[in-house]
């Protein structure tokens, strides 16, 4: 490890310890440790007390002002005050790697006689095993621990703790939720950027499917992805998923031709014209009469008279005559930036929610029904198009898998993702409802729930409801004072929807400590969670 740029380091490093110590003294004690821990070999011994967890890594107090700041291995979790013994595994380069010792855990009595009565090895693999175990609080008799045992063969390049959270959870161990529930502990989970890399991928594959692809495949491809997005794909009834206050699946029909309000904003969306600059649609027009498209098309793609959905609809029809003459020029139109720009518009509209219309009853199962059901089908034009391979099908599979991820995890909690289409920008929110099972079965029990946002100006907000009776309490966590009084200063407009609601309203306004992880919020506060009924928090406000 490199001693300058270490040093470099001791402010911040000791600023999120909380030490006061002078800088003299602290680039010392650091120096100092540096060098004990540099005379050692790899594969000896350094004992030391926790001062503090900076993420993966820890700082320890090796001796009389000697301080190490190393990365831990073997999946262990060190506390604060702990006097463990590690073995060095590197330290060359610029990270200390210690491995924790198996005469750590070899002191909880618990643990070795866990192993013990299950027959299993007691080494450090597996104490760390049953520690795990006992920090999710999940049983440790012999049949659990055989089962985690099958699960860490199973899944050798998993941590243990991730195994350990996902069967607390309840969540099926398989690669893809394994993956799913990665991402979600790394915060790469959100749905609005899977949804911006699918819209992305659609503009890059245009040009690759059209070149590698005979034209009959292309239009065929062509035409299933116009069929999908334009609605066509979508005839019949519309089964849309919820959870009732017992947390079984419900399911809700609509008919076909019974359009609620949620549905015609969808289907109305926005004319060209509010899209595309006067240039824009006269090169698009353009390029439809060149492709032989009907004049009266070419008409109103030049006026912008016509929505981003009805020309996916009639492009659609298009493809499909045999009397269309420049059909092929058709496919190069497709290429187009203009064309590409009203796809991924279109496809947006669909898969991201105005915020007006999450208060509509059943809008957000809509979403995610439509989600699943046209991603099915993109999948299926995509492995008929030979294209399986490709970073959209990629795209696809992890959105889809998201999805199924989400639905899993709601077996237990109430959990949402809102990808919203903001007036200027999108922003992703996530909405957690959890309350106590007991409370919930009384009249006076009170519902909470956390709404967290990351929006582009305000950065990241947190939104902590408390609901008892008719009394809303909120406290709006927030990363500068700028963002807080912002917010403050316009927080009369929600007082007076909610005061129309027949609620009373009381609200703080505080500085966001950190940013919120999904998972370990769940973790934290999710243990006796009932699902809830999306009836049961009102949202609309």
């Amino acid at each position: 490890m490199n001693l300058s740029s270490l040093i470099g380091q001791i402010n911040q490093t000791y600023t999120e310890t909380g030490m006061t110590e002078g800088n003299a003294a602290l680039e010392q004690s650091l120096r100092n440790g540096m060098e004990t821990i540099m005379s050692k070999g790899q594969g000896q011994t350094v004992a030391g007390e926790v001062l503090k967890l900076l993420g993966e890594e820890v700082l320890l107090s090796i001796g009389k002002n000697q301080v190490l700041k190393a990365q831990v291995d073997g999946g262990m979790m060190p506390q604060p005050g702990q006097l463990l013994t590690f073995q060095i595994k590197n330290n060359s380069g610029n990270k200390i790697l210690l491995s924790p010792l198996f005469e750590n855990t070899s002191s909880d009595p618990n643990v070795l006689k866990a192993l013990r009565e299950a027959g299993l090895p007691q080494n450090g693999d597996m104490a760390g095993m049953v520690r795990a175990m006992m920090q999710e609080g999940l049983p440790i008799d012999r049949q659990s621990l055989y089962q985690m045992n099958r699960l860490m063969g199973a899944n050798p390049q998993t941590p243990v703790e991730t195994l350990s959270r996902m069967q607390k959870l309840q969540i099926p161990v398989t690669a893809e939720n394994i993956q799913q529930f990665e991402h979600y502990q790394n915060l790469e989970h959100q749905l609005l950027s899977s949804i911006t890399d699918l819209t992305e991928g659609f503009g890059q594959s245009i040009g690759q499917m059209l070149g590698t692809q005979d034209p009959e495949k292309g239009i065929s491809f062509f035409e299933n992805i116009l069929k999908i997005f334009s609605g066509q794909e979508n005839a019949g009834e519309e089964e849309i998923s919820g959870f009732t206050d017992d947390g079984d699946d419900q399911t809700v029909v609509q008919p076909k031709g019974e359009k609620s309000e949620n549905q015609t904003v969808q289907e109305n969306g926005k004319e060209l014209r509010e899209t595309l600059s006067e240039g824009e649609l006269q090169n698009l027009s353009r390029s439809y009469r060149q492709a032989g498209a009907p004049a009266s098309l070419v008409k109103e793609i030049l006026t912008g008279n016509i929505t981003g959905k009805q020309l996916l609809e009639q492009t659609q029809g298009l493809l499909t005559q045999e009397q269309l003459p420049e059909k092929e020029k058709l496919l190069s139109v497709m290429e187009g930036r203009e064309f590409k720009q009203v796809l991924k518009g279109e496809l947006k509209g669909q898969f991201l929610l105005e915020p007006e219309e999450v208060g509509q009853e059943h809008s957000v199962e809509r979403l995610y029904e439509r989600m699943n059901t046209q991603l099915r089908q993109l999948s299926r034009a995509l492995s008929e198009a030979g294209a399986e391979g490709t970073p959209l099908a990629k795209t696809v599979s992890n959105l889809s898998g998201n999805l199924e991820f989400m639905h899993q995890l709601n077996q237990m909690f109430t959990y949402i993702q809102l990808p919203l289409k903001m007036q200027n920008q999108n922003a992703n929110g996530e909405l957690f409802v959890y309350t106590n099972k007991k409370s919930l079965a009384k009249k006076d029990g009170a519902v909470s729930a956390l709404l967290h946002l990351d929006m582009e100006n305000l950065g990241s907000v947190d939104v902590h409801v408390t609901l008892r009776e008719e009394k809303v309490s909120t406290k709006f966590y927030l990363k500068d004072d700028a963002a807080l009084d912002l917010v403050e200063a316009h927080i009369d407009m929600l007082n007076e929807r909610l005061q129309k609601r027949g609620y009373s309203f009381q609200a703080e306004f505080l500085q966001s400590p950190d940013e919120k992880n999904v998972v370990t919020e769940i973790l934290s506060k999710g243990s006796g969670v009932k699902v809830l009924s999306g009836r049961s928090f009102d949202a609309r406000a």
